[in-house]
C-alpha cells in the first residue's frame, strides 16, 4: 500500500509514481494514457478523476498535478491509476492512500 501526505488547499504540485507489476518488474508504460482517481473515505461517490503524465515510459514513471479543488477537504482519500494501454489493455493501480492534512485556521 502507498500511503501520501499532503496538506488541504495545497495545490499545483505533484505527486510522482513508478507503476510496478505483481512481480515488482516496472510497467513500460509507452504509448499509454493514465488517469488519476480519488474518493474521500466513507463517500460514495469519486470526489475528482484526472489526467497523469508521463515522466519516462520505459521506466514507469508518472505524475499527477494537483488541481486547486482536489484535496480542499481534509481526510482520507482511496486512490487508483488507470492505465489504458495503447492495445486496449486496461489495468487499475490502486491501494493508494492520501492522506490530507488539515491546514491551520487563518
Amino acid at each position: 500500500m502507498i500511503h501520501i501526505n499532503v496538506f488541504q488547499n495545497d495545490r499545483l504540485y505533484d505527486i510522482d509514481f513508478t507503476l510496478k507489476d505483481a512481480n515488482d518488474v516496472v510497467v513500460d508504460l509507452t504509448g499509454s494514457t493514465l488517469i488519476f482517481r480519488a474518493q474521500k473515505q466513507g463517500a460514495s461517490v469519486q470526489k475528482f478523476a484526472g489526467n497523469m503524465s508521463i515522466v519516462e515510459a520505459a521506466s514507469g514513471t508518472c505524475k499527477y498535478n494537483v488541481a486547486a479543488t482536489d484535496f480542499d477537504e481534509a481526510g482520507d482519500y482511496y486512490a487508483e491509476i488507470q492505465v489504458t494501454f495503447g492495445g486496449g489493455k486496461i489495468i487499475t493501480f490502486g491501494d493508494i492512500v492520501v492522506h490530507v492534512k488539515p491546514e491551520l485556521p487563518r
